[in-house]
């Protein structure tokens, strides 16, 4: 049966609830886990336990069919991009929906940033720092000076690899660094763990 690590928190599967769902025996689903196609995670009993986010990302890209009960089963994280290069953006939009099973929507400007986090109300931002109307800089300095949105963590992503640029991401606390171009499964791995800290974070 699922479980919740906590209120609000990621469902998480038995492998035996997983086999049931993709119709294949338990043998088959512990030899995905364990050659790393299936993402699981490990209980302090050594129970393998797979998050819904890593269901759907595996059903979706062998296209096992998935029932709109069990996609709408859990609220998805949401992710907002903000870049002004689209391509860059599209592709990770794209990467993100498909392996991590996030809702992710793109802001193309700084200035943008403000109208979609109000709207979209992500749980993680990816914050491009060099843009020209309103750099990110600026934008995370609002939104952690706005009571409303202070606890949303932002990823610092930009390809200038400048001392100064890197001294001023450490100064404003970003909740994390990533050079482009970008390593995607890196991304997932650091949109995951922000994830999983915010979530352990007392409110």
């Amino acid at each position: 049966m699922a479980r919740k690590t906590n209120k609000d928190g990621p469902i998480y599967y038995t492998t035996f609830k997983v086999a049931k769902f993709f119709g294949v025996s338990l043998p088959t689903i512990v030899n995905w886990v364990d050659s790393g196609r299936l993402r699981a995670h490990r209980t302090p009993g050594g129970h393998r336990r797979i998050a819904h986010s890593d269901v759907l990302a595996f059903a979706r890209e062998n296209n096992y069919p998935v029932t709109a009960e069990f996609a709408g089963s859990t609220s998805l994280n949401k992710v907002l991009v903000v870049d002004d290069e689209i391509d860059f953006a599209e592709l990770v939009r794209e990467y993100l929906q498909l392996k991590g099973g996030y809702k992710v929507e793109i802001a193309s400007s700084g200035f943008h940033a403000g109208f979609a986090v109000a709207r979209f109300k992500p749980d993680l931002i990816l914050m491009d720092i060099m843009m020209p109307d309103m750099d990110g800089f600026q934008v995370h300095e609002l939104l952690k000076n706005d009571a409303a949105t202070r606890h949303i963590p932002v990823i610092a992503c930009t390809a200038y690899r400048d001392p100064e640029i890197e001294a001023r991401i450490r100064q404003q606390t970003f909740d994390g660094f990533l050079e482009k171009p970008l390593k995607l499964e890196l991304l997932l791995e650091t949109v995951r763990e922000t994830l999983a800290v915010e979530r352990k974070s007392p409110i």
